[in-house]
């Protein structure tokens, strides 16, 4: 089948925009065109696109659908059809947060089943392992096996609250790291200091503290980069590749900086809400606003963007991850309340508003944090995250003049609930498309439907 999308504009690597039709062959970009400078063809379907923005298809590289085993927070029908609707037509979803985790080949081949059938845009999943797999020695034959099945990587965790998925302490992250090296795997780390986050919590609590910045003081700040700095350091040592996740401060920056400037083969993500938020909003908005790792300051919101900017940070995920609203979400007692943020259906219009609207970023760039760049990184490129000859038609078909106020009701979440309430935004998803097929149009249609998006291999 042949589709032409007509009256597109696109970003050239100068940020400058292009008026251009796009040729598409099954469901994969074969030329691009002047626009309006060619009849449609016979056989061809003609799509007019009326000068709306297109941008790469979002790839959100971080997020927690909880299918299956914690559906009552989201679902791979909900999540993905906000990563509909805001322009991602991709995400990679984390292997802890669902049951079984996957760990292993046969609880991959579980989740795969469970959620192909619910997913309206295409998703890959990250792999991952646990300290009784790496001390059995079982991790050897497993990580490959994950490998083999297309995994973009192995996800760990210095500090945990998931006893269906613990932390690795120092000795078992270094045999994950000689695995990871040796099969040629990503490790992305959640990077937080167990003992000082731990002491700081434990010392607050028994002082009797339950407001916001009390969970802000426990989980302290330099329990970031010293978890980084050792993350790094073995990664030097092991020679392998690694991802820092959710990166939320201004130190964390600065380590990272370093460590590619010494050869480290090192990447870093940061999310909106470090990006957007800090203690202020923490205070204002009490524990709708509570995430792993907390808000910083607003000085880190300032660095994160300069890093952003200059290529420290390479690119922006959301770490996807709903509470029951508003059972766990709304509480006095900060420590009762759950740790995690929505965001996949807010990502791409919140950083083209900060990054493009207020900071002066051009729409090329925007791209690539937003697209091209975890693409990379995840071994989903060149088939996904770029506007190329050969790559997947997917499209985020954005107006980039459209004033909007962002509404939690307005939202395609099982759990209704977002920090952004109320935000005022230039620039709004109208149509977004995965493999050539619209799968959102915004008049609140999916119109390809679930079991639409297919998992994607990394390659």
């Amino acid at each position: 089948m042949q589709q032409l999308f007509q009256n597109a504009q696109i970003a050239g690597p100068d940020g400058s925009l292009l008026a251009v039709d796009i040729l598409v062959t099954d469901g994969i970009i074969e030329k691009f065109l002047p626009a309006g400078g060619q009849r449609t063809p016979q056989g061809i379907i003609a799509s007019d696109l009326h000068g709306l923005f297109v941008m790469p298809g979002g790839v959100d590289g971080h997020v927690h659908f909880d299918d299956p085993g914690f559906t009552e927070r989201e679902d791979f029908a909900t999540g993905t059809m906000q990563a509909a609707a805001g322009g991602v037509t991709t995400i990679v979803d984390m292997p802890c947060t669902s049951l079984p985790p996957v760990t292993t080949a046969d609880n991959f081949r579980i989740k795969l089943r469970a959620v192909a059938p619910k997913a309206y845009v295409d998703f890959a999943f990250w792999g991952g392992t646990t300290p009784t797999f790496i001390d059995s020695g079982a991790y050897r034959r497993l990580l490959p096996e994950l490998k083999e099945l297309g995994v973009v990587g192995i996800k760990a965790y210095t500090i945990s609250g998931m006893q269906t998925y613990p932390r690795l302490d120092t000795r078992q992250m270094v045999m994950l790291f000689e695995a990871a090296r040796d099969f040629n795997m990503l490790v992305a780390v959640h990077a937080e200091d167990y003992f000082l986050a731990t002491y700081y919590t434990e010392k607050i609590i028994r002082e009797g503290r339950t407001d916001p910045l009390a969970y802000k003081d426990g989980r302290t700040y330099d329990a970031e980069p010293l978890a980084i700095s050792t993350v790094l350091a073995l990664a030097r040592r092991e020679q392998t590749r690694v991802h820092i996740v959710h990166m939320s401060t201004s130190a964390g920056v600065d380590l990272v900086r370093q460590a590619k400037g010494q050869g480290i083969d090192a990447t870093a993500e940061t999310c909106p809400h470090y990006l957007l938020l800090n203690r202020e909003d923490f205070v204002r908005l009490g524990s709708v606003a509570k995430c792993t790792p907390p808000l910083r300051d607003r000085y880190d919101n300032e660095v994160l963007w300069a890093g952003l900017l200059d290529g420290t940070v390479d690119y922006v995920t959301t770490d996807h991850a709903a509470g029951i609203y508003p059972l766990e979400k709304v509480m006095d007692n900060i420590w009762k309340a759950y740790a995690g943020m929505p965001g996949v259906q807010l990502r791409v219009p919140l950083i083209l508003q900060e990054a493009c609207n207020v900071r002066g970023m051009n729409l090329y760039r925007l791209g690539e944090i937003l697209s091209t760049n975890p693409a990379k990184r995840l071994g989903l490129f060149p088939r996904k995250g770029i506007l190329a000859v050969g790559s997947d038609a997917d499209f985020a078909c954005i107006d980039l003049n459209a004033d909007w106020t962002v509404h939690a009701q307005d939202l395609f979440a099982k759990n209704k609930y977002t920090p952004f309430e109320g935000w005022k935004l230039r620039g709004a998803v109208r149509q977004t498309y995965v493999r050539g097929a619209k799968v959102y149009d915004s008049s609140a249609v999916f119109p390809a439907g679930p079991g639409y998006g297919t998992f994607i291999k990394a390659g």
